[in-house]
């Protein structure tokens, strides 16, 4: 999918044609939901597998679905293990905050068994691993509202698709087997861009939480509260009690500033999300 590339994309795809069953599609709207959008109209096989431009794959990783396919013919989506592969130099407060900030950067393990997928108790596949059954997938689009595009830094289209998939009856099955490797370089192991992220993260959650979306919206973006500044009082709240905690364990030395400077990150991009939409709550 080419959507929009100003560098040598066609080129590559044609240097491999003699080579793979490939073909170059262009969707010139901008962004990574309508790409996908395209894509799943493009597509002509059975199931759509996913990943990302940033990870390796397993040489088993189509194998283990077309097996799991076979195994679980009633399922409609699956997911496998992300792996990280951080890039040197890797900073201290980074591994002393890798529980935390692992999963941020979509590493995903769910052991080595297969197990159904329930999005109630978070368990649900990550962007960078899983596949889709063509006939659901078509019945569910991404949303051009989430996704990274030259407009927004959004993300969770993926998630939002899935929990939909999941809620409309759906099931879904972990697939151990299915591995890929995502590479992180080093300039995204730095304070500023995981910051940055997390306030994409929080801008998202807000996007949906605003739409009543069926997704996994944190309770604090459910809980009404009066408006300051055009966005919720509780929201100004934690945003302010977390920087206020980063600040203090930052100045005594404590690893764990690194958490509570990225959920004010998240409080941040919902705010600024509440306050370039505000609206009276109906």
């Amino acid at each position: 999918m080419d959507n929009g590339s100003s560098d040598n994309t066609a080129a590559v795809v044609q240097s491999f044609a003699a080579k793979l069953p490939i073909r170059r599609v262009s969707e010139p709207e901008a962004g990574l939901s309508n790409a996908r959008n395209r894509g799943v109209l493009e597509a002509a096989g059975e199931y759509i597998c996913w990943t990302d431009d940033d990870v390796l794959i397993d040489p088993q990783w189509l194998g283990a679905y077309a097996t799991a396919f076979d195994r679980h013919p009633d399922a409609a989506y699956f997911g496998g293990p992300i792996e990280l592969a951080l890039e040197s130099p890797t900073p201290r407060w980074f591994e002393e905050n890798r529980a935390v900030l692992g999963p941020m950067l979509a590493e995903r393990q769910l052991g080595d068994q297969p197990i159904q997928f329930d999005p109630a108790i978070e368990l649900i596949p990550y962007g960078a691993n899983y596949a889709v059954r063509s006939r659901e997938q078509r019945r569910y689009t991404y949303d051009p509202n989430l996704g990274v595009s030259p407009n927004q830094r959004r993300v969770g289209e993926e998630t939002t698709l899935l929990v939909a998939l999941d809620q409309s009856g759906c099931k879904g099955w972990w697939v151990p087997e299915a591995r890929v490797l995502h590479i992180i370089p080093a300039d995204r192991q730095s304070v500023e861009s995981l910051f940055a992220l997390q306030c994409s993260i929080g801008e998202s959650v807000a996007y949906l939480a605003r739409r009543r979306s069926p997704t996994l919206v944190r309770r604090s973006m459910r809980f009404r509260s009066p408006h300051v500044a055009g966005a919720p009082l509780h929201l100004w709240l934690l945003m302010t009690t977390h920087l206020m905690a980063s600040r203090a364990l930052r100045l005594i030395g404590v690893c764990s500033w690194v958490p509570q400077w990225l959920r004010y990150g998240f409080y941040k991009g919902a705010i600024g999300y509440w306050r370039s939409t505000w609206e009276p709550l109906k």
